[in-house]
């Protein structure tokens, strides 16, 4: 009988264990806590209100196999909202752009403004540096650093952090601070059709994005969104595919050593003894743990991680954006750096919104009528709604600080452990590999496919 051990039981996990299933006789999920979904899952306040661990709205991979098992969801077409393009904005200098995520130096002083576009425009040769500080100071240059992206560094990775052990290569790119939007739209066209300046440039609106990648010939994803409830319908669903194609799933539990021979896992142990002999391994765990459960050498670099503060509140007034699904906050004066709007997603509920802040340990809690007190200043609540129920959840150690010494020390685990075993799979964001879902599921898919084919 052959049989696969999957590690870690987020969608990654769950879809990779559907995949296998068709390759192994067994498959086994191992999952550390009580429940799978890792921080897709879904939270209740007292009142019955559904909010997410941040703002997780599923999204199509472009891969038929995987979309399938990620979407082929019964009723699905009856129970949830489908979005072809996903609405956001940004707040900045006490007002909204909801055209893009992008942050607008026009909001500047108009001193520091022209000051910043001189430096811009005379940065336009390729930059080689690799901390994330030097890299934004040539290419956005000193000015729109100091006053645009510096800020957004600070209210990700924390004021205290040294910025030139930042690695360049970083989620920042994903949270866009590496572009700026100035000038006006016509003048954009133009010189984005510089290849340096195009990197650092943003478009106006995401409709002119979009027309770009349809130019290009780039199929644009779909979203989907449950109508009552939030991402822990999708869960649920993974969840009883799996078990309907036969998973086993072992809850509250994980693997304490990896027996191997010839650099083959032979059999792993759980914790409470119990062995279970395999022929591959799909680790989607941090690959820490595997290199301990294997007596493997550990890269000693100890990271620094961010404790989320995730605000979920409801109130009696609908919402002041009827457009946007989700937001981003650029403005120093509120730590919150992201915003999910569910009146957006789910018509017709509750005036439900998630907002999350990144601290260190050391740093005071985000309280509830902090974070009330920055959405009514945002313009997102009328100054005058109440709060129906809402409650602050805490999650530590959730947020990686991207420095130089962790990204080689992610590395050199992903190249110790895969290096050990010739039948183990290393996915997920913990491989150092990709930072998006969409990108890990294509990755992980890629990566049993090519497996598979060689067995």
């Amino acid at each position: 009988m052959k049989t696969c051990i999957i590690v870690g039981g987020g969608v990654c996990g769950l879809t990779a264990s559907i995949l296998l299933s068709e390759h192994f006789d067994r498959v086994v999920l191992v999952e550390q806590s009580e429940s799978v979904g890792g921080l897709l899952g879904s939270v209740c306040d007292e009142q019955g209100n559904y909010y997410d661990q941040g703002t997780h709205i599923p999204v199509t991979t472009g891969i038929a196999e995987v979309d399938n098992i990620l979407f082929d969801i019964p009723d699905i077409n009856d129970n949830w909202h489908r979005f072809k393009k996903l609405e956001t904005g940004n707040f900045f200098v006490d007002s909204w752009d909801l055209e893009t995520q992008t942050i607008d130096a026009r909001k500047l002083e108009e001193a520091q403004y022209h000051k910043g576009i001189g430096e811009f425009l005379s940065l336009s040769n390729d930059c080689s540096e690799m901390n994330i500080e030097d890299y934004l100071k040539q290419t956005l240059g000193p000015t729109f650093y100091k006053h645009l992206a510096k800020p957004v560094l600070e209210k990700l990775y924390g004021k205290d952090i040294d910025k030139d052990r930042l690695s360049r290569d970083t989620s920042i790119n994903y949270f866009g601070a590496n572009r700026i939007k100035a000038f006006d739209e016509s003048l954009t066209r133009v010189l984005k059709q510089h290849l340096e300046i195009d990197k650092k440039l943003g478009f106006h609106t995401s409709a002119e994005y979009e027309q770009q990648l349809e130019a290009a010939g780039v199929e644009t994803p779909t979203y989907y969104y449950p109508k009552v409830g939030g991402a822990q319908n999708w869960i649920d669903a993974l969840t009883t595919k799996a078990i309907n194609v036969g998973v086993e799933i072992i809850y509250k539990t994980q693997i304490t050593k990896i027996t191997a021979h010839e650099h083959t896992i032979k059999a792993v142990e759980l914790h409470d003894g119990s062995r279970i002999e395999c022929d591959l391994v799909f680790w989607s765990a941090p690959p820490v743990f595997a290199l301990k459960a294997g007596g493997l050498q550990v890269a000693s670099y100890k990271p620094t991680f961010r404790t989320a503060y995730i605000l979920h509140a409801t109130f009696d007034q609908t919402l002041l954006n009827s457009r946007s699904h989700y937001l981003w906050n650029w403005d120093p004066s509120s730590d919150i750096f992201r915003i999910t709007l569910y009146d957006n997603l789910r018509k017709g509920l509750s005036h439900s919104v998630s907002a999350e802040v990144l601290r260190d340990k050391k740093e005071q809690a985000y309280t509830l009528s902090q974070g009330v007190e920055d959405l009514k200043r945002m313009q997102l609540v009328a100054s005058d709604a109440k709060l129906v129920s809402g409650f602050v959840q805490q999650i530590n150690n959730t947020f990686p600080v991207p420095t130089f010494e962790f990204n080689d020390a992610t590395h050199m685990n992903y190249k110790t452990l895969t290096g050990a075993y010739c039948n183990i799979l290393v996915s997920g964001r913990f491989s150092g590999r990709c930072w998006l879902l969409h990108d890990v599921l294509k990755l992980a898919y890629q990566d049993i496919s090519a497996y598979c084919r060689c067995e």
